[in-house]
């Protein structure tokens, strides 16, 4: 079963997704250590993706009450919050919309920046950790790679993607709007990450004059020898800051870096805060001269609307293939079993030839009964696929049953909804697990 949990900034605000995504670099073994201990180990694999913008997690599980109720403790305990906060604080999705989602995030279609490039990276590097790690299964690789793809196909077929967005450029942007152009001006990059090496590559296509680094962790020389920057030590950094026209603090370490303290302009400066744990202290903001904009402030839209619905389109289109390669799957069982079961009578007569009259005769044998069985399973694996793809998986799997004898009751238990469309949920709104619990308490009730 496909489960998806996710908390976003649009809906929690960045305060709210930032307590709760507190801890995440530890989600993935706390769920790990939960599920070991869970006496029925509800959870098969899972997927977590931490960015300044969400946490989402992507579960396939046995049972799903069990596999959210402990997700649930595991963001409560690395986050620090109780988990009453935490069920009210995540949404859950099963099913084709879980895919939808992923599908759309990777797409960037459901960023603050529509359509940024960053998003897809972060995506496949929290699912290639993932699968590095054991943690996947294959409904969970078909999912991202199948997310991947799509992905790709936005990009390469819409303006939405082939705009190659990110949010480090569209802050830029509006910074470039505050202190007219950044070219041959000093910046400065608080941060060794993923969002610093964009910013950098972004900042010297700008042409500024000089780029400093400073680091937290102290890593700031090694990113500096390999992104044209100059690395900045703790007492270096006042003079750094005084120098610059732009800051992009993006370290992420929650701790405060600048504050009405340190920071004091010779000029304009524009100090653009993109870590969800923030570097910069409120007091900043007061600073002469100083314009601060964080997270909230950065949006950007396609303006295409024809675009934005191909690119849906597309989103849509790939999660119906995901779901048809799901029900396809379904049927490998009884397809194996279908074909070891013609297999069996194959090699009965070739061995009882072989008895007869010898191992010649029984090769001669063996290759004609090898073209009719290849022959013979040709149409009815294709029509299987078919079947599989239209939703009428149960028919074959019936019919397996009745002419071979094969027990399918686990594919059929699988396929109990084929036949039918799969329910449309584009236009429900989204509940979190809070108020899912409270809904089946309502429906225990009512049963009692």
């Amino acid at each position: 079963m496909l489960i998806a949990l996710r908390a976003t900034h649009d809906r929690l605000g960045l305060d709210g997704l930032d307590r709760l995504a507190r801890g995440a670099e530890r989600l993935d073994a706390v769920i790990g250590e939960l599920n070991e201990e869970h006496p029925d180990q509800p959870l098969i694999g899972w997927v977590v993706i931490a960015t300044c913008n969400r946490l989402e997690i992507y579960l396939d599980a046995d049972r799903f009450h069990d596999a959210v109720d402990l997700v649930v403790r595991a963001v409560s305990h690395t986050s620090g919050l109780d988990e009453t906060t935490v069920a009210e604080s995540l949404v859950a999705d099963a099913g084709r919309s879980s895919a939808r989602q992923l599908f759309s995030v990777a797409s960037g279609l459901d960023s603050q920046v529509i359509g940024e490039a960053e998003i897809t990276g972060q995506v496949r590097t929290s699912f290639s950790e993932a699968l590095s790690e054991g943690r996947t299964t294959s409904l969970l690789n078909d999912l991202f790679q199948g997310a991947m793809r799509t992905a790709k196909k936005v990009t390469t077929s819409t303006r939405v993607g082939a705009a190659g967005r990110s949010s480090v450029a569209v802050a830029l942007d509006a910074a470039e709007g505050l202190v007219d152009s950044l070219r041959n001006r000093d910046a400065l990059i608080i941060g060794t990450g993923a969002m610093a090496r964009i910013a950098s590559a972004e900042l010297h296509r700008r042409r500024i004059a000089t780029l400093r680094v400073f680091s937290p962790s102290g890593r700031a020389p090694g990113f500096a020898d390999t992104h044209s920057a100059v690395a900045v030590t703790e007492d270096e950094l006042p003079a750094a800051i005084t120098r610059s026209s732009v800051i992009i603090a993006a370290s992420g370490g929650g701790t405060t870096v600048l504050s009405a303290d340190n920071v004091r302009p010779e000029g304009e400066l524009v100090i653009l805060d993109l870590a969800l744990h923030s570097d910069v202290d409120d007091s900043v903001a007061a600073v002469d001269r100083v314009h601060l904009l964080g997270l909230a402030d950065i949006t950007a839209d396609t303006g295409e609307t024809d675009e934005m619905e191909r690119a849906r389109t597309l989103v849509e289109d790939g999660v119906t293939r995901f779901e048809e390669r799901q029900r396809i799957r379904a049927m490998d069982p009884a397809v194996s079993a279908m074909r070891a079961s013609v297999r069996a009578e194959v090699t009965a007569e070739v061995e009882a030839v072989r008895a007869a009259r010898g191992d010649d005769a029984a090769e001669q044998v063996e290759r004609s009964l090898n073209r009719v069985y290849n022959r013979l399973l040709h149409s009815p694996m294709a029509r299987a696929q078919e079947l599989a793809r239209t939703g009428n998986g149960a028919k074959f799997l019936h019919a397996v049953h009745t002419i071979f004898g094969v027990d399918v009751s686990d594919q059929l238990s699988l396929s109990a909804s084929d036949g039918q469309a799969p329910s449309d949920d584009l236009h429900q709104p989204p509940m979190t697990v809070a108020q899912m619990n409270d809904a089946m308490k309502e429906v225990d009730a009512r049963v009692r």
